[in-house]
């Protein structure tokens, strides 16, 4: 069992989430730090957010898709990506779905989505050094109208539940 903690910070002003965005209206960063010898990449980091899903993530996603089609929003789809990292080839400035891949190389992948109601850019970053792991996912968000406002206080406490669980979860994975 690796030990492992769970912080939430700041994002840093500097950091690439924050290029041509505009107006940021929530943001949030957290960071799961570990003591590893296991070389990770960004491929292996999506993968496992992809296959670990938990299936009351599954049913939230499912219930909230079915809610934005009929308000006509983008729902983000993915579709079935494989573990397989040959097949999986993610490229900057590639649309998966609705997910534009704005940066992605080995260590770092930032992707947005713009809709009517919201835009939303979120950040996989890792960071290694003597044997600590450091992985960063961070989110912005501009509310564009007031479904949106409404959309982020219903979403947010799940928000921060998912990428919690999907923390704990990579944890046991490296």
């Amino acid at each position: 069992m690796v030990n492992f903690q769970i912080i939430q910070e700041s994002i840093p002003k500097n950091d690439k989430i924050y290029f041509s965005f505009g107006t940021v209206n929530y943001e949030d960063r957290f960071c799961l730090i570990l003591e590893t010898k296991k070389i990770i990449d960004i491929d292996f980091i999506i993968v496992e957010l992809i296959n670990t899903v938990p299936t009351w993530v599954k049913l939230l996603l499912n219930l909230r898709n079915l809610i934005a089609g009929i308000f006509g929003l983008k729902t983000g789809k993915l579709g079935k990506i494989s573990k397989n990292h040959e097949i999986l080839n993610f490229k900057e400035g590639q649309t998966i779905g609705d997910i534009f891949i704005f940066i992605k190389n080995k260590n770092h992948l930032i992707a947005e989505l713009k809709d009517k109601h919201l835009d939303f850019r979120f950040s996989i970053l890792i960071w290694e050094k003597d044997g600590i792991t450091k992985v960063y996912l961070s989110t912005i968000v501009k509310i564009n109208n007031f479904f949106g406002r409404i959309y982020i206080f219903l979403i947010k406490p799940f928000h921060k539940l998912i990428i919690l669980n999907f923390l704990k979860m990579l944890s046991r994975e490296i």
